[in-house]
């Protein structure tokens, strides 16, 4: 089964700002899931934006159906892994590749995935 991008989150410093930049932008349209975090609700790939700064790159989410056995695929190939969290919307992983560059893995909740997507 091929992977691919199943969630991205934007890093801003203040949501309450983001939302007022991003919305009129592209249109999108906010639930706050937590103090941290909005989802957007109208996009066709699930996304939001999380508080604590802001990123010069997006950060991505492969999803997988298998955290566990994912972890330990890129243990073989050579990579490296973060400790393994768990959240509402399922478990999750940041990773380096034999090179270094950084991706996350994300396992979603049993129907998250699908719940996510209101278009």
């Amino acid at each position: 089964m091929s992977v691919e991008l199943g969630y991205y989150t934007l890093s801003v410093q203040d949501l309450d700002r983001a939302a007022a930049f991003y919305g009129p932008l592209f249109g999108w349209e906010f639930r706050r899931e937590h103090e941290r975090y909005l989802h957007v609700t109208n996009t066709a790939v699930p996304m939001g934006l999380t508080s604590g700064g802001p990123s010069s790159q997006p950060n991505l989410y492969y999803h997988v159906t298998d955290i566990d056995a994912a972890v330990e695929q890129v243990a073989k190939l050579g990579g490296g892994t973060g400790e393994v969290y768990e959240s509402k919307s399922g478990r999750g992983c940041t990773c380096t590749d034999d090179q270094g560059t950084e991706i996350s893995l994300w396992q979603p909740s049993p129907g998250f995935a699908l719940s996510l997507i209101h278009i």
